[in-house]
């Protein structure tokens, strides 16, 4: 179950990008990539096919891509701003937190 303190944690968690790539949990991400068609790659972008592709979210750079953690039946994409929460129990629909302006 994804609550505020879940949010407040993954914010936390990925307040910046790893220095190192293979601590964002990128990995996760191509593993689902290839079982599933919700995830492609596109060049430097990763795309959220269950995204409306009129959404600024519906594909962001790779490089943007703070960490990736599985939490509970949901993968969370942290971005600096914003957390893409896919639900792979539901066909990977995605759910988007916007961070606060505060």
């Amino acid at each position: 179950m994804i609550t505020s303190n879940t949010i407040a944690d993954l914010y936390t968690s990925f307040a910046t990008a790893p220095v190192l790539f293979e601590d964002r949990g990128l990995s996760r991400l191509m593993d689902y990539a290839f079982d599933t068609d919700a995830i492609d790659f596109d060049g430097d972008r990763l795309v959220f096919n269950t995204v409306n592709a009129s959404s600024p979210l519906h594909s962001v750079e790779i490089e943007r891509i703070y960490g990736a953690k599985e939490i509970g039946g949901y993968l969370a994409v942290v971005l600096p701003s914003s957390i893409i929460f896919l639900d792979r129990r539901d066909n990977f629909s995605a759910r988007i937190h916007v961070k606060d302006a505060a």
